[in-house]
């Protein structure tokens, strides 16, 4: 029976990978895998060993607590929990190289915010 935490990094993996449309052929390429293997990794059939967390952290440009997410381990500082599109929202934003772009992005949030905000009122 696999562990609670493996279940729950596979499922973290598989939607870091997910989000960024790689395939389980194309994370085991770049790991030195087979896709199996990352199915199994996916599944919490096989554990994840240290060195390949942090090998797939890298690949998928994500801290490593970031594979932990939704497990008890202890996390440094705190972070909330996102939905898949505003994760991959988050993403975006931070590749934005333009201030002025940053301060659109939040401008047209804030409206839209305070638009379904009058709308439930």
């Amino acid at each position: 029976m696999p562990d609670p935490v493996d279940i729950i990094v596979g499922r973290n993996i598989r939607q870091l990978r997910a989000i960024r449309r790689v395939s389980q052929f194309e994370l085991g390429e770049a790991l030195g895998l087979t896709f199996q293997q990352v199915q199994k990794y996916e599944k919490g059939t096989n554990r994840v060993s240290a060195s390949k967390l942090h090998q797939i952290a890298v690949f998928l440009d994500v801290e490593i607590s970031v594979l932990f997410e939704g497990t008890d381990v202890p996390q440094i500082g705190s972070r909330i929990e996102l939905s898949p599109d505003a994760y991959a929202l988050a993403l975006s934003y931070d590749k934005l190289n333009s201030p002025a772009g940053k301060e659109a992005v939040k401008t047209i949030l804030a409206l839209m915010s305070a638009q379904v905000a009058e709308n439930a009122a």
